[in-house]
């Protein structure tokens, strides 16, 4: 439970900044505003079509090896934001599509899921919440820290730290672990991925 709220705070908290960086990008990197927005789409397409990716991962491999994954490519977006390459149609591909892919298994879908598994229906909705508050703090304590990132040190200095705080979350996520079929809290189910989305559907 604590590891899939760290794991949450990090990756929305790092995601909700990226707008403050955008002034620092146009005069630094010559990206304008209408690039940054596009790349800000592309990043949540990627976000909404590999959840259902991420999530067939957790559940045929273990959710600490999705979450793992995702941060892996979340990591290289950030790396790759600061280190370069970072322009043209780079920025596009590290905002938009990397940490995008990232943000499809460490975002609060995939982390949530797995905790619902190890609680029962009667404490289940306490046990999320919690994962959803604790998330929620990232928004607040944020953008607190890149303000003053960004005017003490600079942009370049506030992404390598994002990128220390997101190997913190790679760490965290060897403990969100999907709970084995004699622990789990629900019931085993054979119904293959296909099977589901034909039902969703």
């Amino acid at each position: 439970l604590i590891a899939a709220s760290l794991v949450v705070l990090i990756s929305l908290g790092v995601r909700q900044t990226f707008g403050m960086f955008f002034m620092d990008f146009k005069d630094d990197l010559g990206i304008s505003l209408t690039q940054s927005g596009l790349s800000i789409g592309i990043q949540m397409l990627m976000w909404g079509l590999t959840g259902p990716i991420f999530g067939a991962i957790a559940d045929k491999y273990g959710g600490h090896k999705a979450i793992a994954l995702a941060f892996l490519f979340f990591i290289a977006g950030v790396y790759f934001l600061y280190a370069g390459p970072n322009t043209g149609i780079f920025f596009q591909i590290d905002m938009g599509v990397l940490i995008g892919i990232g943000l499809g298994g460490t975002a609060i879908s995939i982390p949530m899921s797995i905790v619902g598994k190890h609680f029962p229906l009667s404490t289940r909705t306490i046990a999320m919440s919690f994962v959803t508050a604790i998330g929620s703090f990232g928004y607040f304590l944020s953008p607190i820290f890149t303000n003053y990132s960004l005017k003490e040190y600079g942009w370049n200095y506030t992404l390598f730290i994002f990128s220390l705080v997101l190997i913190t979350g790679l760490v965290a996520a060897y403990f969100v672990r999907s709970p084995s079929e004699s622990e789990s809290a629900e019931k085993t189910s054979d119904q293959s991925f296909k099977e589901a989305l034909t039902e969703a559907f």
